[in-house]
């Protein structure tokens, strides 16, 4: 199995966007970004994850994961674009990636609605005392009302 490219490769390549496939099932599990041989790195991780924890059981099938590049020879700026939006895409929940794609809350998948309430907001008119809890780092507009009161009380006082 290959497990870096050759030297003369890597300044052509630039920032890339690459899958991981379980060959099991042909199930894309992780999708990241990177430069070098970053997409190569996860196979010797061994952090506590589920992405390690899937890839260990594709190798105790004496299998390997696929790894495909669905972008590469650009910028770092677009790699993190079309990461999130691969993520937005094929939904973070089903793969094994930690956290949505760079700035998805902001720029990645969501209705026309939500578009329209960032571009052309109401005024609020509070009336009554107000708490205003930040949860930039862990927010989503897909969030349900469970999943936003969650976010929100681990900064309880």
């Amino acid at each position: 199995m290959i497990n870096k490219f050759p030297q003369n490769m890597i300044d052509s390549l630039q920032y890339y966007v690459y899958i991981y496939i379980d060959p099991r099932n042909e199930e894309v599990f992780y999708v990241g970004k990177g430069k070098g041989n970053r997409c190569f790195a996860h196979l010797s991780d061994n952090k506590e994850s589920e992405k390690v924890k899937r890839i260990n059981e594709i190798k105790l099938d004496h299998k390997e994961p696929t790894i495909e590049l669905l972008i590469h020879g650009v910028t770092e700026d677009i790699a993190l674009k079309v990461e999130a939006s691969v993520i937005d895409l094929l939904n973070v929940k089903k793969l094994t990636n930690q956290v949505k794609g760079h700035a998805s809350s902001k720029i990645g998948r969501m209705s026309i609605d939500k578009l329209i309430s960032i571009y052309n907001p109401e005024k609020a008119n509070i009336l009554e005392p107000a708490l205003l809890i930040k949860i930039k780092n862990t927010f989503s507009y897909s969030h349900t009302a469970n999943e936003l009161y969650d976010a929100t009380r681990q900064f309880g006082v």
